[in-house]
């Protein structure tokens, strides 16, 4: 007799929440076991069940209640969800696990999928402006490939200041590597009672990214498709070339001459010169000659495969994205892949295992990306249109003495930079009793990284043809680079968690963490190639070559520990303890221990508040913490790896030998070694309000919060005899206090779902003792400042008049009417830098950012928004100073707007800039508040209107869905800058960039 065969029967039915809207992608899993299956896009499902054994279903959706239904002997079984809009029972990533949000007692924020993909940006970094509070994302430049800088909770150090950011619990380089469509959400530690467990790396705060896995039941192929276009959101003008000579003959007259260069009749014929003979009477628009394109292109295609079973579930996904530049010869690649596994072995032991790659290529034009030495940006707004970029026959101009910004860009050569990098995490975790886990987890990841600046050395012809004698530069120049790195980070972590009574829980923690990390690099480099269009070292001169290699590496070795209890879900406490052991330190003075405790206090659970209805959740929270910094850098502003130590800095020198002079390789000691140099210590003390009113619709999150660095490494002075440069010594403080506010609402009104959330924070940096040492500059950093806070004068308008200057204190011996007077501070009788003052905050004060959201049917809509307020700002050179460089262009900006000895007394008193001068010039544009303003603004960040087409529709083809979608990032913004300029911008940088998109996602 053959073996019995189970019966089964068939169980069918929709899932829809309530008010009848069908709910996609519910998990349907048969309790006790892996077996389960998801709602179509229809909220459909199909499940066969065992026919001789009662189950219970499990039904359950990413924010509603879930349900447990037995169905008995049913066939056909509908269910409706209600939506939970309880955020507070949201399961939070922290350090080295997770915790219900309700009952955290540290600073935490956290955002999900929707928030970093629906973004849509490319870097992930971006994705973050004005989404937590208190984390200050800031950008300067929109050029392709560029990311984000990221502060949590304002500025903790004189040097690294950036986060430590962690992917899947294991700490990456940069944000920036992750796919944003592969988030699942990303937790933000911002107190050092949370950021502690992670010790000397938490000071700055700690990033927790989660990559999105598969889940029991699922199975869909789905891709993505996404075209969109850049335009700047603001460009500089300059004017034409008529009114540029005139303005620089006023320029020159203002400066002695009795006439300027160019004659009155020359300049009142030109355009007819022009037209007639262009190549000797040029008439160039620069921006519009190297700037060819007003829109540049960006692309991005995803591939995302998920299917879970009983026993494996994976979850890969495959991102390629471009973003081409407003110029030729620059553009930015990437391709991301990512599997994530999870296999389930047995009842008490799982695997999962994860595998990414990441490859990047940058590329630009001659001498472009290796330091930014040449920016096509600033060639195309300096080059006033004098000066020619192609002649009439074709052939490229000599432009300003063989400084031809096109001819640059078409013969210049190019650099292409190459990153790869592969890694992957196996984690093992063992259950062998009810509460205890026990997790083993091995994350390798390896650098392979390549550069190539080929820099082409180009010959102008005269405008007959004939061959000149200019050049751009003495030679054609190729330099290769190669890099190679590896980083490994090891884990062992042992977590025990019950429940005892219905009233005591706790949560155990211990573990020990490893990372090692070692990177080596080879360069080399010819010059004085034959042949320029064979960009290869062979082709070089074997007597005009270089080489260099270098190599360094760096461990840390960390127990640690966390302890948990509640009572009652009422009365929580916390506390951390991590010890660190640092290769950067000696060894007497490696050791550092980072304690931290936190408790809090759920007010609602109280009986005096249980019957208020109004009130959901109330919960008061303090902590106080311990946090590090181990990531110092050198007198060159780059990572120190042996601080401690006396390391030789090897340099070339000529020496005279057997009647010749040859060079020869020395090496010296040059900055002074302190043994006893050790970590920076950051300690924050924080009180928090957690609240939820009218049945969790409405929430609210406060926090107050006081930082102090302390034993930030300064350059403290030594005894010039000694010979060292000044080393760094373990000395400063560094002061934060601030405040942070969010507010949520979600509700439904019949089939219309939406959501408003909103955040503001306040953090003001103070610095404390700095032993005597001083960072001046435009901006400054010393005892009692803010960090790099504006130093510089105190202004008093423009002098009007011969009279007011005589006998008045001035910064300069050739001050003359039209130029800024200055205010004489200490009263000396004389314009000094001692006379310069603090004028205010470099840095937002006030950071703000929110969103709305809603859906209705299959239509959704998004918006984003974000700012800054309180902060000052320099006023761009690019708008407001004329002929930079002795000869560059005129800003339109300043046209009727500055002094001049052509305008009326009245029209010279309204005037907001100085007299066109170039001797006066570094007096005039010096850092004053003449020339700060506010940087206050409000940007909309995205704008997006999808919908969806039904399943219905779709039925017949395979398809579960259709997605079609609309796009807009940084399409509007309020901001007391001039037209020309963007609030966010530097100075002749890349523009900020508004994108325009349009993509659909299909799934299958």
């Amino acid at each position: 007799m053959g073996p019995l065969i189970a019966q089964v029967r068939q169980l069918t039915g929709k899932v829809t929440d309530e008010g009848a809207k069908d709910l996609p992608g519910v998990s349907i899993v048969i309790k006790g076991t892996q077996r389960g299956t998801v709602t179509d896009a229809n909220g459909g499902y199909a499940l066969a069940l065992p026919d001789d054994e009662p189950v219970t279903l499990t039904f359950s959706f990413v924010g509603y209640q879930s349900q447990d239904i037995a169905p008995g002997n049913q066939t056909k079984l509908d269910v409706t969800l209600k939506q939970s809009d309880n955020a507070l029972s949201e399961v939070v990533v922290v350090g080295y696990g997770t915790q219900k949000k309700k009952d955290l007692t540290g600073a935490i924020s956290s955002i999900g999928a929707r928030d970093v993909g629906g973004r849509q940006t490319l870097q992930v970094s971006d994705a973050l402006q004005g989404s937590v509070a208190g984390v200050s994302v800031t950008r300067s430049s929109g050029a392709p490939g560029s990311g984000s800088s990221i502060l949590i909770r304002g500025i903790t150090t004189i040097g690294t200041n950036s986060p430590l950011v962690i992917v899947d619990g294991v700490p990456v380089a940069s944000i920036d590597n992750v796919n944003p469509g592969d988030v699942e959400n990303i937790t933000v530690l911002k107190d050092a009672a949370s950021a502690a467990i992670y010790g000397s790396r938490g000071a700055a705060g700690v990033i927790l990214v989660t990559t999105k896995r598969a889940k029991s039941g699922q199975g869909s192929l789905e891709y993505t498709y996404e075209y969109g276009v850049q335009r700047a959101t603001a460009t500089p003008e300059y004017v034409g070339v008529q009114d540029y000579m005139r303005y620089f003959n006023e320029q020159a007259v203002n400066d002695g001459a009795t006439a300027g260069p160019f004659a009155d009749a020359y300049v009142a014929s030109y355009l007819d010169s022009n037209r007639v003979n262009p190549d000797r009477f040029p008439n160039t628009d620069w921006q519009k000659a190297i700037l060819t394109r007003k829109s540049a292109p960006r692309q991005r295609h995803d591939l995302v495969f998920t299917m879970g079973t009983g026993k494996i579930k994976t979850k890969a996904s495959l991102g390629y994205a471009n973003s081409g530049a407003f110029y030729d010869n620059r553009s930015y690649d990437r391709y991301l892949f990512r599997v994530n596994n999870d296999m389930q072995v047995n009842d008490k032991i799982s695997v999962n295992l994860d595998v990414f790659y990441k490859r990047t290529t940058n590329k630009g034009n001659g001498n472009e990306l290796p330091n930014s030495a040449y920016n096509p940006i600033y060639e195309a707004r300096i080059m006033p249109p004098i000066y020619d970029d192609v002649y009439e026959n074709g052939k490229l101009a000599v432009g300003k003495d063989g400084r031809n910004p096109l001819a640059q860009l078409r013969e210049g050569g190019f650099t292409r930079q190459l990153y790869n990098q592969l890694g992957g995490r196996m984690q093992f975790n063992f259950k062998p009793v009810n509460g205890l886990t026990l997790t083993a987890l091995v994350a390798p990841v390896f650098d392979f990284d390549k550069t190539k600046y080929f820099s082409k050395q180009i010959r102008f012809t005269n405008p007959d043809g004939t061959v000149g004698t200019v050049v751009n530069q003495a030679r054609t120049v190729l330099n290769e680079g190669r890099s190679e790195g590896v980083t490994i980070n090891g884990q062992i972590l042992v977590n025990y968690a019950r429940e005892f009574n219905a009233m005591h829980s706790i949560d155990i923690l211990a573990g020990f963490e490893e990372n090692y990390r070692s990177q080596e690099s080879l360069g080399a480099s010819r010059s004085g190639f034959a042949l320029t269009g064979f960009p290869y070292l062979n082709s070089g001169s074997t007597e005009l070559r270089d080489n260099s290699g270098s190599a360094n590496e760096s461990g840390l070795h960390s127990f640690f520990g966390r302890l948990q209890y509640n009572f009652k879900s009422k009365y929580f406490i916390q506390g951390n303890l991590r010890s660190d052991l640092s290769s950067r330190f000696a060894s007497q003075y490696r050791k550092a221990v980072y304690p931290s405790v936190s408790a809090g206090w759920t007010i609602s659970e109280e009986q005096f508040l249980k019957s208020t209805r109004w009130l959901s959740f109330l919960k008061l929270r303090g902590s106080w913490g311990k946090a590090g910094n181990e990531r110092l850098l050198d007198k060159d502003g780059n990572p120190a790896y042996y601080p401690y130590m006396a390391t030789i800095d090897f340099s070339n020198a000529l020496f005279y030998q057997n009647g010749g002079v040859v060079p020869l390789t020395g090496g010296a000691q040059q900055v002074y070694a302190v043994e006893n140099i050790s970590w920076e210590t950051s300690r924050t003390a924080d009180i928090g309000l957690d609240a939820a009113f009218l049945n969790d619709r409405l929430t609210l999150g406060a926090d107050y919060y006081k930082k102090t660095t302390t034993n930030i490494l300064l350059p403290l002075d030594i005894p010039l005899y000694l010979g060292y440069d000044k080393p760094n010594q373990n000395a400063g403080t560094l002061n934060v206090k601030g405040w942070e506010l969010e507010l949520g609402w979600r509700d439904r009104i019949n089939k219309l779902n939406y959501s408003v959330s909103a955040n503001l924070s306040d953090a003001k940096s103070t610095v404390g003792d700095l032993k005597g040492t001083e960072f001046r500059g435009d901006q400054i950093v010393r005892n009692g400042s803010q960090y790099n806070e504006w130093f510089g004068y105190v202004s008093n308008g423009l002098f009007q008049t011969v009279d007011e200057i005589k006998g008045a204190p001035v910064l300069n011996v050739t001050t003359r009417p039209g130029d800024v007077r200055y205010m004489d501070v200490n009263k000396d009788g004389k314009i000094t830098t001692d006379d310069k003052v603090l004028l205010g905050g470099a840095l937002p004060r006030y950071l703000y950012g929110g969103n709305l959201r809603a859906d209705y049917e299959g239509f959704d809509v998004g918006l984003t928004f974000q700012g800054v307020a309180k902060k000052l700002s320099r006023l761009s050179s690019e708008v407001t100073q004329p002929f930079s460089e002795a000869f560059g262009n005129m800003p339109a900006e300043m046209v009727g707007k500055f002094w001049s000895n052509t305008n009326t007394p009245d029209q010279n008193l309204k005037a907001t800039y100085p007299r066109l001068s170039r001797t006066s010039n570094a007096a005039n544009y010096a850092l004053s508040d003449y020339w700060l303003m506010s940087g206050t603004y409000f940007r909309v960040k995205n704008l997006t209107l999808g919908y969806t087409l039904k399943q219905d529709v779709l039925k017949k083809t395979g398809v579960q869905s259709v997605r079609l979608y609309l796009s807009a990032n940084d399409v509007f913004s309020l901001s007391k800058f001039p037209r020309y300029l963007d609030p966010e911008s530097g100075s002749y940088s890349y523009p900020i960039v508004a994108t325009f998109m349009a993509g659909a996602t299909i799934r299958f």
